[in-house]
């Protein structure tokens, strides 16, 4: 049996696609950017049978909500979400947290998405999804029993963005309360604003 990975917040697909190369996984890559898809994602995964791109933003509705682009650099700042109003006094010199331009996006609950298309095991759930981390992750509902291991990117010191909560001592205490074992952590930025949690299912 294949391996099953969800990638939340896939970006140009560098990761997905190096996992790839083993043809013992299957990756479900969630990007709801357009401008990814249609220069990265779609055009590399015509390589690559055991990768499925949805191009869906996962939330806690299935919907069709604002999606915030930030156009420079790779994109990887765009969000469900505003930017805070004093990001660029907390960050500066980050010209990527700026928004360009928006469009609306459907939106996917992740215990909806395993319902549809009968998954029931999840090997590696990574989510880097910004700001919508959480609720990324609470989106499961019950089926987080079926996900393994992962990681989660939260807010630390610094919160990039407005009306969500995305913070890591919340996001830790929920998937301590869930059975999972905190593997660690990492500040992935000199400021130590954001904080990737890397977990997995208490044996």
């Amino acid at each position: 049996m294949k391996k099953v990975i969800f990638d939340i917040g896939a970006n140009d697909g560098k990761e997905v696609f190096e996992r790839a190369q083993d043809p013992n996984t299957i990756t479900y890559a969630f990007e709801p950017t357009r401008e990814l898809l249609i220069h990265y994602l779609w055009p590399s995964a015509d390589r690559y049978p055991n990768v499925i791109i949805v191009p869906f933003a996962i939330d806690t509705t299935n919907t069709f909500k604002l999606f915030n682009v930030a156009g420079q650099g790779d994109w990887g700042c765009s969000s469900l979400y505003e930017f805070t109003d004093d990001i660029l006094t907390k960050w500066p010199g980050r010209s990527d947290f700026s928004k360009t331009h928006s469009y609306t996006v459907p939106t996917i609950t992740l215990f909806d998405f395993c319902e549809l298309y009968g998954i029931t095991s999840i090997d590696y759930l990574e989510i880097d999804a910004q700001g919508s981390d959480f609720n990324v992750l609470k989106s499961l509902k019950d089926k987080i029993k079926i996900v393994k291991s992962g990681m989660i990117e939260g807010s630390n010191n610094v919160d990039l963005y407005k009306g969500v909560d995305n913070r890591v001592e919340h996001i830790r205490e929920y998937l301590m309360d869930n059975g999972f074992n905190i593997v660690s952590e990492f500040a992935n930025d000199y400021l130590s604003a954001e904080v990737n949690i890397h977990f997995e299912k208490q044996s």
